[in-house]
């Protein structure tokens, strides 16, 4: 996606996008260091990641080593790891656009222009890209899919569908939004979907929740009826889907029964017909609430509870029962103004095994302070985060920043599951350091292959 708009994109109110670790990100030079082992964690540590300017980064802990998981090239939106020991991991992608100015726009271009692909255990490219087909392909390419090119856009592939979140259910079955054309305009638009690809081939999909009317095409694309601003992606214990919508101030309980097993029990256009869907409100905006944005949720397991953020509002994370209540004495963490330069947005969260609380900090400005024509601060993202002192959340700390435009970020625990880890440690990169390549695109359109990676 184009970084440019989609905070703007993400934070036009209803369109919300939206150390011990000093001194990473603001430079992409560095020594790298090859590994041949699986990382500095240990059994006893984890690993902490984050995308951001068209890449994915990470931190090992408790060493506080810092380096790129992906070199820059399409990466946005959340990090997913394969349930199926190998390490492979998803992210979404669209085209780097040559006014970024970011070397993974001089990458080959992934074909279609715009889905999730794989990626292998140490970065790089797997060659397999996951999407919804259809008849929208860069030139000189042979895959198209069903996401038009932006028509104000000089035709490219940014604005009008950009996959967010993702999950993996028990099945392997990969879940993915796409918040469409909501990428700046307020009322926030209903052209959001949630589509999902079957394991282990990733090949067939069906669009399970998304607009029934107008648009392009059989699934109607950027039509009404569909989700608003659909966030980052989760699975309750019973392995039902909770999908924040920032647009739509709520976070959906989508039930794991109703959703097909297979290709097979949706429509021959890839739709699942009308209703068969079970959904359910799980929890929506407070009483006491300012506003109520939300763009993500995760479980806490100290408190067997759920930490809910709010890009924008007060509080900006907060914490609710299996009931979807506050959950009033785990405390909060407070929001902060918008026209605090010291403030913070959260996107995405995460919890290490020590109780930990991760999260990023998309650090947007709005004009005059007000909810529209918001946008992230160019390279002030940043990752922060939360300890608890008797139960309660403390004030976030820094550990990462320099970034432009993160929006998840994912633990892996290596002594439960097989981690991602690079072949050789890069430090992260971002700031006007990184983004100096030309404003050019590849010097061919032929798609990008697992060589390339």
């Amino acid at each position: 996606m184009d970084r440019s708009v989609l905070v703007r994109a993400c934070l036009c109110i209803g369109v919300l996008c939206a150390s011990p670790l000093a001194g990473c990100g603001s430079s992409s030079t560095g020594t790298s260091v090859t590994q041949s082992g699986p990382g500095p964690a240990g059994q006893n540590g984890y690993y902490v990641y984050w995308d951001q300017n068209e890449e994915l980064d990470f931190v090992a802990m408790p060493s506080g080593q810092q380096g790129r998981m992906v070199a820059p090239w399409d990466v946005n939106g959340q990090m997913c790891i394969v349930p199926d020991g190998s390490g492979r991991f998803s992210t979404a992608y669209n085209p780097t656009l040559p006014d970024q100015r970011n070397p993974g726009g001089l990458k080959p271009y992934m074909q279609p222009p715009v889905g999730e692909v794989l990626w292998n255990r140490n970065g790089s490219f797997s060659g397999q890209t996951i999407s919804v087909s259809g008849p929208y392909k860069l030139p000189g390419q042979s895959a198209g899919g069903d996401i038009p090119p932006d028509a104000k856009g000089n035709h490219a592939y940014n604005n009008n569908g950009t996959y967010t979140g993702c999950v993996f259910d028990a099945h392997g079955n990969l879940f993915a939004t796409d918040i469409a054309t909501a990428q700046g305009p307020f009322p926030t638009p209903d052209d959001g979907r949630l589509v999902e690809w079957f394991a282990p081939s990733y090949t067939a999909f069906c669009v399970v929740l998304g607009p029934n009317k107008g648009g392009d095409g059989p699934h109607h694309v950027d039509g009404t009826g569909g989700l608003k601003e659909p966030g980052l992606l989760t699975l309750d214990s019973n392995g039902d889907v909770l999908l924040p919508q920032a647009g739509a101030a709520n976070i959906l309980r989508v039930d794991h029964s109703t959703l097909p097993s297979s290709a097979s029990d949706c429509t021959p256009d890839g739709l699942m017909a009308a209703g068969k869907v079970h959904t359910s409100e799980f929890i929506t905006v407070a009483a006491d609430q300012l506003a109520f944005f939300p763009e993500s949720i995760v479980r806490d397991p100290s408190c067997g509870c759920w930490a809910v953020g709010s890009v924008i509002g007060d509080p900006a994370i907060a914490w609710y029962d299996d009931h979807g209540q506050p959950l009033l004495q785990r405390g909060t963490v407070p929001g902060t103004k918008l026209g605090d330069n010291s403030g913070y947005n959260p996107f995405g969260l995460a919890f290490a095994p020590d109780g930990t609380l991760f999260f990023v900090d998309v650090h947007i400005t709005c004009v005059n302070n007000q909810l529209s024509n918001c946008g992230p601060v160019d390279y002030g993202g940043r990752i922060m985060k939360v300890n608890f002192v008797g139960g309660k959340p403390s004030a976030p700390v820094q550990i990462a920043t320099g970034f432009d435009f993160p929006i998840s970020v994912t633990v892996c625990v290596p002594a439960k599951q097989t981690c991602p880890w690079p072949t050789t440690v890069t430090p992260p990169g971002s700031g006007p350091s990184e983004n100096n390549a030309p404003a050019t695109g590849p010097s061919t359109t032929a798609p990008a292959t697992a060589a390339d990676g």
